[in-house]
């Protein structure tokens, strides 16, 4: 009887009550999809050298025209968050066959000029090859770009920890480079509470649209953090694989040098006797993902 009782206040309660009493912030899906790619070695029988990749596009309308931005869009009320960054993804590239994880959400008061909007990150790392770029639709324009964020400068002061970074940017055809400095102070608190800004550096030639630094930022710090007790790395790379292949994509993310890397790898990856024919460098053995590997804290 009290079930019944509450199902039906509900029901009054749902019936008369009025959507419009609140504010309601748009809300939007962007996908950063990162990716690697073969540096120019002088010796082509050496393995080559990763470097990493981001995809952006160039936007076509306002606000923000020509600026490149990260792909995304406006969430539909009849879809899920997943649902609509898949979506947006194969509208504006035509890729639509790439895993993507949410990753955090932005919502700075003034971040966009229309209205106030909620940006929901989402990430994916995928091998350049297995990228499918849909024919059946124009995209808008799309280039890759080199990414990198380096450490210039750290500091320990009373009470915090001051560092101060370059994140560059610069397309595969090498027109257009864009550079902020990025300042990133951390309390020395069991909370490590932090704070950062971001500054264009004049050596640019073009800017990301809105607050996109910030999130490809962020990004890219989550991918250097997880590709450490996980194996989510692997997915820019096809099922066999060198060792020496796996450190050049791991070094690709974490942008330096990583030695004893195999150590490090552990159980992550097995070694198999399958063989890889047609290499221009000498055969080496192919390991694989550890089907059974799990993170021990």
């Amino acid at each position: 009887m009290k079930k019944e009782i509450l199902l039906k206040e509900e029901k009054e309660f749902l019936d008369q009550y009025n959507p419009n009493e609140y504010e309601r912030p748009s809300v939007t899906n962007d996908v950063i999809i990162f990716t690697t790619s073969d540096l120019k070695e002088d010796n082509s029988r050496k393995v080559p050298r990763k470097g990493m990749q981001v995809l952006l596009i160039k936007r076509n309308e306002f606000p923000e025209k020509y600026k490149w931005a990260i792909p995304g869009g406006f969430v539909n009320l009849n879809e899920s968050l997943e649902e609509g960054a898949i979506r947006k993804l194969k509208e504006e590239t035509g890729i639509d066959n790439v895993y993507i994880e949410q990753l955090y959400s932005f919502g700075d008061i003034n971040r966009d000029p229309r209205t106030r909007v909620i940006s929901i990150g989402n990430m994916a790392l995928i091998a350049k090859e297995n990228i499918n770029f849909n024919k059946n639709i124009k995209p808008k324009e799309t280039k890759w770009f080199w990414i990198n964020k380096k450490l210039i400068n750290s500091e320990s002061c009373e009470g915090r920890i001051i560092n101060k970074y370059n994140l560059s940017l610069k397309s595969e055809d090498e027109e257009i480079e864009i550079k902020y400095e990025i300042l990133e102070i951390t309390e020395k608190s069991i909370l490590r509470k932090q704070e950062k800004t971001y500054t264009l550096l004049e050596s640019s030639n073009d800017k990301l649209a809105f607050d996109h630094y910030k999130i490809i930022d962020y990004a890219l710090d989550r991918i250097r953090n997880k590709i450490e007790y996980t194996p989510i790395a692997l997915n820019l790379l096809p099922r066999l694989f060198t060792v020496k292949e796996l450190q050049y994509v791991y070094e690709a993310i974490m942008g330096r040098e990583i030695l004893n890397f195999r150590r490090k790898m552990d159980d992550m990856i097995i070694e198999t006797d399958e063989k890889i024919e047609g290499r221009p460098f000498r055969p080496a053995k192919m390991f694989k993902f550890n089907e059974e590997f799990e993170h021990k804290f």
